[in-house]
């Protein structure tokens, strides 16, 4: 009898083990579709935060910034925003390439 209970636990085990895997399975096929939206706003939160502490930091920059776009057109003062911003990545994708380039040649780097 108490042989018996045994084999059905073990049973029951096995079954939910598998359960437990599929169920696995399915949740890692179903988050593997939200990594890339995940890393995108992971990236739009740090952009948001590095921009903030520019701010903090240069508050004169901001201020200039702010009375550019009071000055000019808001449409105009939008594409400019975006030329600064591709600059600014450009700027940064270089400087990082150039790190990059001066550890692996020994050449001294600047860096911040």
């Amino acid at each position: 009898m108490m042989r018996a209970r045994l084999l059905a636990i073990a049973e029951r085990r096995a079954r939910l083990a598998v359960r437990a895997s599929t169920e696995r399975e399915s949740l890692a096929a179903f988050m593997a579709h939200t990594d890339g939206p995940v890393r995108v706003a992971t990236a739009a939160w740090a952009a948001g935060r590095r921009l903030l502490d520019e701010v903090r930091d240069q508050p004169l920059l901001a201020a200039a910034a702010a009375a550019l776009l009071i000055a000019l057109r808001p449409r105009r003062a939008l594409g400019w925003a975006l030329k600064g911003w591709s600059l600014w990545r450009t700027f940064r994708g270089v400087q990082r390439w150039w790190q990059i380039f001066s550890a692996t040649s020994g050449a001294p780097s600047s860096s911040r």
